[in-house]
């Protein structure tokens, strides 16, 4: 990932203390649930508060007190919700309802969400819940709260007497016991029990809670008789981030029993050799293995258990470093044996992996999760120069001005983008997406006991109402290469302020009320303005973009070109490209290897060989004999294009 991953670490938080209440669900989703609690749950959280051995060493504002200012981001988030208020309860619940016996007339859902899908429910009992009630966090949206807390008492009636809850029968654990084939109910189990936690945690929803905890403990007793090396052979079987749920749940409850399922559930046969720095990714499913390293990070703050620590540390340097794309994404479709597969090939050979079904939209969304994991042990910018890359590359080019969403982007020069249809596609990408833009506002700024950290350049403000201050960001980013910052203080207030100076900058400037202010970054890659605030102050931020190109792992005649943060993307035109083409039920199919000769090939190369246009993130190439133009990916909509070249014509 060039020079994003050159920055070094910082030390992670070395106290092991009990942590305090503003930490005690950063595991979940980052944020302190009482700040968002408006219900009556306050005293049962303030009873369960302190199971963090390990807490962040800096911790993001609760979502509501980030506001979103006009700007992508927003409308993102706006777009994402309407789509969520599309979707009709009784649809959502009617494979629910037909498995627990009871009646349904509903319409069903398609795609994974259709009956005969084993799938089925991941979406519209797990990432549908969840994505509410992150919407809820952070918009206050009380007509979203009621439709998730009517959707959970729906969800309470299919709920059998021994806490089983699912979409499909639980005969599919039979089989899956058994060895015959299945589709990954546990992955199914993980979504639910998650969306209903989110639901309490976010909305204050106490039956939801007890409906996770009857689950869990269901899963237990199911577990429980199967011997170790039964139980390694079962764990070959997708089963999410089973382990993070559990202790996201003993989190928020204090029941040791869910933290020693979470342990059940770690996967050794993977966990080992990352634990020893041994990079053994290759011929492994990539989104079935990033949740369990987020569930290993969890593990590590709520038992201080070291090796989870190396776990989490060693994985994300293996992907970012060595099997990333430019857009940080990750996790192609190359056939990984004789079955197809969506996984990791050995480190450094993404030569062959330009395909049209490429990183996996889900990746992104994980490996943004466990960057804010990393991020929080140890405030380095490493972690969110590379959460910036997946937010404008990945995230915010992958849902259409519809809402819609993809499932992969593709790598292979001359491919498009495809997007699901309302009603008919529910990936796994449409769930983690609906999350991800429901979210989305929660990583912007984190905060520790003296300072502010601004972490991401977006239009948007963030309250913090304990010292009494506002702060404003007011930007166009990244259509302009600059920020400002502005304070609102109620009184004087001395403060750290910690501005990101990204890897891709040059050289931050910095002025405080038009004055020059020096901006070397420290160790962890943040500049520190440290004063006394007052009512009107302003910082402005100047963060000068340029060119810089970005070579594939393994082979670097092959090259992107990066403006700052955004990978560019050449067009191709939109010959032979229909609605049905980028709008489809189905993702793009599975690929073999990928032949190097359609990369568009680059001659007379020396130095940047793309140039500006007079019109704003708008280029060409330069210095060739034809010439073509490029936009951000992230824009790149309804139309072919490439991201690759190869350079200089060499093989």
């Amino acid at each position: 990932m060039g020079d994003i991953t050159r920055r070094g670490f910082m030390q992670s938080a070395s106290a092991v203390t009990a942590a305090g209440l503003g930490t005690s669900l950063l595991g979940i989703h980052g944020f302190n649930a009482l700040a968002q609690d408006p219900v009556s749950n306050t005293e049962r959280s303030a009873n369960h508060s302190g199971y963090e051995i390990v807490p962040w060493k800096i911790r993001p504002f609760p979502m509501r007190q980030v506001h979103l200012l006009d700007g992508p981001l927003r409308q993102a988030r706006e777009r994402n919700l309407v789509y969520l208020y599309m979707l009709p309860n009784d649809r959502l619940l009617h494979s629910f309802r037909l498995t627990a016996g009871r009646h349904s007339s509903a319409q069903p859902l398609g795609g994974w969400e259709a009956p005969d899908c084993e799938l089925r429910g991941h979406f519209s009992g797990g990432h549908y819940l969840s994505a509410c009630a992150l919407a809820v966090a952070a918009t206050g949206d009380e007509q979203i709260r009621q439709k998730a807390d009517a959707l959970v008492d729906e969800l309470a009636k299919c709920q059998r007497e021994d806490g089983y809850l699912g979409a499909y029968p639980a005969s599919y654990y039979d089989r899956l016991r058994k060895g015959e084939r299945i589709w990954a109910p546990f992955y199914t189990y993980h979504k639910i029990m998650a969306g209903l936690l989110d639901m309490y945690v976010h909305c204050g929803n106490l039956q939801a809670l007890s409906m996770c905890e009857r689950m869990a403990d269901w899963a237990t007793r199911w577990i429980e008789p199967i011997p170790q090396k039964e139980w390694a052979r079962i764990q070959l079987v997708e089963h999410g981030g089973m382990n993070e749920v559990c202790f996201n749940l003993y989190a928020v409850t204090g029941e040791r029993r869910f933290r020693n399922l979470g342990f059940r559930f770690e996967h050794r046969a993977f966990f080992d050799p990352l634990a020893a720095g041994v990079d053994r990714l290759s011929s492994h499913h990539a989104n079935t293995n990033i949740p369990k390293v987020i569930g290993a990070a969890r593990g590590y703050e709520l038992s201080g258990d070291r090796r989870y620590h190396s776990i989490a540390e060693n994985f994300w340097q293996m992907v970012a470093e060595h099997h990333a794309y430019c857009t940080g994404g990750t996790g192609s479709t190359v056939p990984l044996s004789s079955d197809d597969g969506e996984g990791w090939h050995t480190a450094n050979n993404l030569a062959n992996q330009l395909v049209p079904a490429a990183e996996e939209c889900c990746c992104s969304y994980n490996m943004m999760k466990l960057s804010r994991h990393l991020f929080g042990w140890t405030s380095n910018a490493r972690y969110m120069d590379y959460y910036e890359r997946l937010l404008w590359n990945v995230r915010l080019g992958t849902q259409d001005p519809h809402g819609m969403l993809m499932y992969y982007v593709p790598m292979q020069p001359g491919n498009w983008k495809t997007f699901g249809t309302a009603y008919d596609s529910f990936w796994c990408c449409t769930g983690t997406g609906v999350e991800e833009y429901a979210k989305i506002s929660d990583t912007l700024y984190f905060h520790d006991e003296h300072g502010i950290y601004v972490n991401q350049f977006a239009a948007s403000e963030v309250e913090w109402p304990e010292r009494g201050l506002r702060l404003t960001q007011h930007t166009q980013f990244p259509h302009e290469e600059s920020t400002s910052l502005h304070i609102h203080a109620v009184h004087p207030v001395r403060m750290a302020l910690h501005i990101r100076a990204p890897y891709w900058c040059p050289e931050v400037s910095i002025r405080i009320n038009g004055r020059p202010e020096p901006a070397t970054p420290h160790s962890n890659g943040y500049i520190e303005l440290e004063r006394v605030w007052q009512q009107g102050d302003r910082i402005d931020v100047l963060l000068p973009m340029r060119f810089h190109p970005e070579r594939l792992p393994g082979n670097s005649s092959v090259q992107a070109m990066m403006y700052g943060p955004l990978v560019l993307a050449g067009l191709m035109g939109r010959d032979g490209l229909t609605t049905e083409m980028i709008y489809g039920p189905t993702a793009p199919a599975h690929t073999g290897k990928f032949s190097s000769a359609i990369l568009p090939r680059l001659r007379n190369v020396n130095g940047a060989w793309v140039e500006k246009t007079h019109e704003p993130l708008r280029f060409r190439t330069a210095g060739q004999l034809s010439s073509m133009e490029l936009k951000p990916l992230y824009q790149v909509m309804d139309e072919r294009y490439t991201v690759y070249w190869q350079v200089n014509g060499k093989a």
